[in-house]
């Protein structure tokens, strides 16, 4: 029988004047795998039970998206990832299933040939990019055990696949975590284990050469990896796993690496080594003007960072449990979802409305963002509009403002906040107006 063993107490709490920076959402009533969103802000959670949620309303509501996934056997399928392409289709590396695609928003799923006999105790990867003239390639890794380690690309939107060799791997690779598509080029990516490091290929497998150790990267022999991505300008960036030997860090870490993974440097900048054993990276997600985000599976998250991982804070207000999380995803208008292990999801919301039509009326920037002793708000409308300007501490409380300014359509606005008087720390800058609510994320550090 398939049993549903995870039970989900789903508290509706009163929010205060002093609301956490987490707030629960309403679901999924299911334990969580994977997280993506699409261009749309539409937000997509995978499930061990065969299923894809989707909430269009922030987190209100979820739909059970199962159609193509579960075949209604005795045993259910675990979503290892869900990704999002640049046509907003969506892509899904199930184990023991395969890989299948969703054109609508997840309401059907079709399983692609990838040209393998799936086994139903293989794990599957998959990375998706959208090349030069509306081309999409597929990345996919295949791991049913350490005799059958496979990898498979398409260049023609998975209407078929070739096999990718691997047998250039060192002797006695166990085991298949992740792959990866450059952004910048034709690069292929793909970690294994156990101990066996992180690998390129610029000839479609032909050679794979080992990118984590020597030539003045980590130096660190024994490193796992997993959980790639990449930002908006490019560069790419790789979760280590806990690595209690290592001199740089012990606890579970982001490296980044802007020349397509010939060297990697370390993000330390803020970043926690309280737990060291066993901890992964679960996700790294990016918003908007630098804002970056990284959730462990351990209690060390989840981390944000407001320039892609120059310095980290930890944002754990409002979060149940130690903090460790399966999943995160940050919308178009950085609204930021984060799914904690064995709970519902959890979100902070700074854009209220949920009509994809709508646009942003007000706008913010801030610079510099961390700040030290001042913070220039610069604000844009799309209609003519008084805007008021406050600074709140991370409990919702005003310490600055607020400050009124008319914005005129087109036309760039900019404030000056005083932030020398502040203890170092994290807090909101609001833009309210005659359309709502826009608030930003500003780090103070000295």
């Amino acid at each position: 029988m398939r049993l549903v063993t995870t039970v989900f107490a789903l508290v509706l709490c009163s929010i205060s004047g002093t609301a956490q920076y987490w707030q629960s959402s309403d679901g999924p009533p299911s334990a969580t795998t994977c997280m993506a969103i699409d261009s749309k802000g539409r937000v997509f959670v995978g499930t061990p039970y065969s299923k894809v949620y989707r909430t269009t309303d922030q987190g209100r509501s979820w739909d059970a998206l199962d159609q193509g996934i579960d075949d209604g056997g005795p045993t259910w399928f675990i979503v290892n990832q869900l990704t999002v392409d640049a046509k907003d289709h969506l892509y899904i590396g199930v184990n023991g299933l395969g890989v299948l695609r969703s054109t609508n928003n997840g309401d059907s799923w079709t399983k692609l040939d990838i040209g393998q006999v799936i086994s139903r105790q293989a794990r599957i990867s998959v990375a998706v990019k959208n090349a030069a003239e509306n081309v999409t390639q597929i990345f996919v890794g295949y791991d049913a055990g350490a005799s059958n380690l496979r990898s498979f690309f398409s260049d023609n939107g998975g209407t078929s696949f070739v096999n990718i060799p691997i047998t250039s791997l060192p002797s006695g690779t166990s085991s298949l975590f992740d792959v990866f598509l450059s952004p910048n080029s034709d690069k292929m990516f793909i970690s294994v284990a156990y101990n066996k490091g992180l690998f390129r290929t610029t000839n479609r497998g032909v050679q794979w050469r080992r990118i984590d150790a020597g030539d003045g990267n980590s130096n660190e022999s024994d490193d796992l990896y997993q959980t790639f991505a990449s930002d908006p300008q490019g560069r790419l960036y790789v979760g280590r796993n806990a690595l209690p030997s290592s001199t740089k860090t012990k606890n579970a870490v982001v490296l980044r690496s802007s020349d397509d993974g010939e060297t990697w440097e370390y993000l330390l900048s803020g970043w926690d080594n309280t737990d060291v054993t066993n901890n992964r990276i679960s996700a790294i997600s990016f918003g908007p003007n630098g804002d970056m985000w990284v959730g462990t599976e351990k209690n060390s998250g989840p981390f944000r960072s407001p320039n892609y991982g120059e310095l980290f804070t930890v944002m754990r207000d409002g979060l149940p449990g130690d903090g460790s999380v399966a999943g995160v995803a940050v919308s178009f208008d950085n609204n930021v979802y984060v799914a904690p292990i064995g709970e519902p999801v959890h979100h902070h919301i700074v854009t209220t409305s949920v009509d994809e039509r709508v646009p942003f009326v007000v706008r913010t920037g801030l610079a510099p963002n961390p700040s030290t002793d001042r913070v220039g708000v610069t604000l844009t409308s799309e209609v003519s509009t008084l805007c008021t300007v406050d600074l709140l501490s991370i409990t919702g409380e005003r310490v600055i403002g607020g400050y009124t300014i008319h914005l005129t359509p087109g036309a760039e606005q900019r404030l000056w906040l005083s932030t020398s008087e502040l203890p170092t720390g994290v807090y909101m800058v609001r833009a309210t107006s005659g359309s709502g609510v826009t608030l930003s994320t500003l780090v103070v550090a000295r």
